[in-house]
């Protein structure tokens, strides 16, 4: 395991019935691709999950090949037609299984131009704290620099540790303000989920 982020899941009600054209976007053609990746994207990776821990290697190995890697020069065939899609072209839903498959690629560079897509999606409450932060600090830790919001983890040991981070005096004043719980509660959330000793190692 190369690292560990945790996200939430968004629930929205409506009160209404909500405007099909508008909850799916104006594209929905790119909407219903997105949501189809998506999905494959996860029955794979559940069926990972069933494995002993040297066979889920293996399996998320060949998903990186047959799943990530077509998704990724698909992503790329996107934003070169159409830019980071909003809300407004795909539905919030769109957006979503957008952003999952990029967090999925291994393209920087990718990343990297769809990093203001992310900030908007995320100021929109498209995507939530954890997403944001998860996005954020994957893509630094992955560019060598030092992550803003202390979400990423690797293991090492048996352990897992934070990767570096950013003046981590004041790492919960900027988990705050983003919406982000402090470090100390996320650390025993994953302490709970992996129950693996967590370390936050500079």
């Amino acid at each position: 395991m190369r690292s560990v982020i945790l996200t939430t899941s968004v629930f929205v009600l409506f009160c209404m019935f909500p405007d099909v054209s508008q909850a799916q976007g104006s594209d929905r053609k790119l909407r219903d691709e997105l949501l189809v990746r998506r999905e494959r994207d996860q029955a794979a990776r559940l069926e990972c999950a069933k494995g002993t821990g040297e066979e889920q290697i293996k399996c998320l190995i060949k998903a990186l090949e047959e799943i990530d890697k077509p998704n990724t020069k698909w992503l790329n065939a996107v934003f070169e037609e159409h830019g980071f899609p909003a809300v407004e072209m795909i539905g919030a839903d769109g957006v979503k299984a957008f952003f999952l498959l990029l967090q999925h690629s291994g393209d920087l560079a990718l990343k990297e131009k769809c990093r203001a897509g992310i900030e908007r999606a995320f100021q929109e409450k498209v995507l939530s704290p954890s997403e944001y932060a998860s996005f954020i600090d994957r893509l630094l830790t992955d560019q060598k620099k030092p992550q803003i919001f202390g979400s990423n983890f690797e293991s090492k040991d048996g352990k897992l540790v934070m990767s570096p981070a950013e003046d981590i005096k004041n790492l919960d004043v900027r988990r705050k303000q983003i919406g982000l719980p402090p470090i100390a509660d996320y650390v025993k959330m994953l302490k709970e989920f992996y129950k693996l000793e967590v370390v936050l190692e500079q």
